[in-house]
């Protein structure tokens, strides 16, 4: 009765209170579930269309292209106006973001994001506040397909306090409490006391278990080698930010009893697929048109995902490469839902680093220090012993006093946050060498990897 009343009552309206439209959102996005193949593909017409007379009028780096390759915003077949247009890479938007910002909407109504590096450098990128609300009633879609609803007990096990302002760690304690959440960090994942933690948690009878795919890795390992392995009350697992491996889901199921699910999305492009019960990857093709294109570097039967988010006026993203691979599969999923599907992701990987005093920190904290720079073409780190990091920077031209010191000053903030028990080494290359298979890993670490 508590989470239906919490659900019911105290979350809309302490979000509405705050104008955060996501309740309302939520009602719109589980209808569209019934939606037929057909009402899908008329509202990504309408959608595309309408993102064609946005930037028409109010984008110049669009607009722009438009008139290039000889896009109609008003034709009458928008998937075909689409598809003259190239593939948006990762350099593109790099040296173009700031003209990509469209002009109608207050700097209000518009948050300035970058992306996590995690497949490439990162990019700066502009998000509406309607899209990012959105994305918050996406992730109540995606927990009601794993059968949890919004105000029911969780553990999140995620990025939390390391780079976060005081108001931001705030206001993420608060949504937390208000929402029903226990927050495991995962940038300090501490043996010593996450015995102690898992227990507190278990007291909050947790329907759902979710966070980076590593950390809950960790987190999971730990439960099953302290013996803790008795949640009753979870129904659901899911991952994100990172693969999920089989190895990930194979641990995470017998740990906490319950079936484990693979969500992908990404910072540019914040939601764009979910496992069903039955397995099925399916693409979330109301708010994106996703399309996949053969790529000589990725071998195989993968492909590259290209996605165009349909609904952020801020800064559209026309056929966008992030980075990942997937592959498209044809034919009805047993779940029962129209919405097409497509393989688990193949992209992020991020590897763990271990302290000498044994605490887990996921790689994904290091990425934090790259968040809205500029002045950096690539860069790695190598943890080589539990007290040693190398940082790899490549400048992208040559390299200011300012950017160096605040490489400096980066390497020492590692330091001061792990109580000087990593020793940072900075070193400006020409070039990092990428690791068998063709890929740039942003973190490795040689004393504790990912799976």
């Amino acid at each position: 009765m508590a989470s239906k009343v919490r659900a019911g009552v105290v979350l809309p309206a302490a979000y509405a209170l705050v104008r955060d439209a996501r309740f309302a959102m939520l009602d719109m996005v589980l209808e569209r579930d019934r939606w037929s193949l057909d009402e899908i593909r008329a509202h990504q017409a309408e959608r595309l269309t309408s993102l064609f007379r946005v930037c028409r009028e109010h984008n110049p780096y669009w607009s722009a292209k438009f008139t290039e390759f000889g896009v109609n915003p008003n034709g009458s077949d928008p998937f075909t106006e689409l598809a003259k247009l190239p593939l948006l890479t990762k350099d593109e938007i790099r040296a173009n973001w700031k003209r990509m910002r469209s002009t109608h909407l207050s700097k209000s109504d518009v948050v300035h994001e970058t992306s996590s590096g995690s497949t490439g450098m990162q990019i700066n990128f502009y998000q509406s506040r309607i899209y990012r609300q959105m994305h918050a009633a996406m992730e109540y879609r995606s927990r009601a397909w794993m059968g949890v609803r919004p105000g029911e007990p969780y553990i999140s096990i995620q990025a939390h306090g390391a780079h976060m302002t005081r108001k931001t760690r705030i206001f993420r304690g608060a949504r937390a409490w208000l929402e029903n959440g226990y927050i495991l960090d995962a940038f300090h994942l501490d043996p010593a006391k996450m015995r102690e933690q898992l227990i507190q948690a278990r007291k909050l009878k947790p329907v759902h278990v979710h966070g980076y795919s590593t950390s809950c890795m960790t987190v999971a390992e730990f439960a099953r080698d302290a013996g803790l392995t008795d949640w009753p009350s979870v129904r659901a697992v899911s991952t994100t930010s990172e693969q999920q491996t089989p190895q990930h889901r194979k641990i995470l199921g017998e740990v906490f009893g319950a079936q484990v699910y693979d969500r992908y999305g990404s910072r540019e492009v914040l939601s764009i697929s979910m496992q069903c019960p039955e397995g099925g990857h399916h693409i979330y093709s109301d708010v994106n048109f996703v399309e996949f294109a053969p790529v000589s570097e990725v071998g195989g039967d993968l492909n590259a995902i290209v996605v165009t988010p349909l609904d952020n006026e801020a800064m559209p993203l026309f056929r966008y490469r992030g980075g990942d691979e997937a592959a498209p599969i044809e034919g009805p999923c047993k779940c029962g839902r129209v919405l097409p599907l497509m393989t688990g992701c193949r992209g992020r990987v991020c590897n763990n680093f271990i302290t000498p005093d044994g605490r887990i920190v996921n790689g994904t904290y290091f990425l934090y220090y790259f968040y809205y720079q500029e002045g950096f073409k690539s860069y790695q780190f190598h943890q080589t012993t539990p007290e040693h990091i190398d940082l790899y920077v490549v400048p992208d031209g040559k390299l200011s006093q300012e950017r160096h010191d605040y490489l400096k000053a980066s390497c020492r903030k590692i330091s001061d946050d792990y109580q000087s028990q990593f020793n940072v080494d900075l070193h400006i290359v020409d070039s990092i060498p990428k690791r068998p298979g063709g890929k740039h890993l942003y973190t490795i670490s040689d004393v504790l990897r990912h799976i």
